[in-house]
């Protein structure tokens, strides 16, 4: 198994004042367009310390019409191939690469800064082998074409929704990357702190989730 992306969106409510604090001390950069609502920002963060392959991508939002309700997504995922993007390398020495820049972000997160316990809605897409996990029956994709009106259909995806929740999951989807190759996507609703640690904890907690329906072949 392999984590391909990791998502998670946080929802809080806090004087606008706060959010630009936050977006000031974690060196976040404005969100092109966003001279209106001047929290409204973004970064990018590299991996430091060994920590994997994956860069970390953030935005704030704040909620049309009601400002002091903002929405931050953090997104985990890939590098594109070739050399880095000037962009993500000058907004990463910003803020501190990651985990750093979660380290701010948790330190002056609005209500109990470094303590508090955030909801966060998670999806994580994981790429497995199916010689070592292949989906429960319910879960497997159709290994035959049918055909209707003198075509040919081929399952390539399916996706099930799950109650109650396997842990955060509530959601997950089986589509074919290639031979032997699966994607598995799980979305659902996680609470834990946030922090430098948040994503290996978001990943093994959707991963636990999916895993009653992956089996030993």
């Amino acid at each position: 198994m392999v984590l391909d992306s990791l998502e998670a969106l946080i929802h809080a409510s806090a004087p606008r004042k706060a959010w630009r604090r936050l977006v000031e001390d974690a060196g976040m950069s404005a969100m092109p367009g966003a001279s209106k609502v001047d929290y409204a920002s973004y970064f990018y963060a590299l991996p430091t310390g060994g920590i994997g392959p994956l860069y970390l991508y953030g935005d704030l939002r704040p909620s049309p019409g009601a400002e002091a309700n903002a929405r931050l997504k953090l997104r985990w995922e890939l590098l594109p191939e070739g050399p880095t993007p000037q962009q993500i390398k000058s907004s990463s020495r910003a803020v501190g690469g990651w985990p750093e820049v979660l380290r701010h972000l948790s330190a002056g997160w609005p209500g109990t800064p470094g303590k508090e316990a955030v909801s966060v809605e998670v999806t994580a897409t994981f790429v497995v082998d199916e010689a070592a996990h292949a989906p429960v029956p319910a879960l497997r994709l159709k290994p035959k074409p049918v055909r209707q009106g003198g075509h040919r259909l081929t399952q390539t995806a399916v996706a099930w929704s799950i109650q109650p929740p396997s842990g955060p999951v509530h959601r997950v989807s089986v589509a074919r990357l290639r031979e032997g190759e699966l994607v598995v996507a799980a979305s659902g609703r996680h609470t834990l702190p946030l922090g430098p640690d948040m994503a290996a904890a978001l990943e093994g907690a959707v991963w636990q989730g999916v895993e009653p329906f992956l089996r030993a072949p």
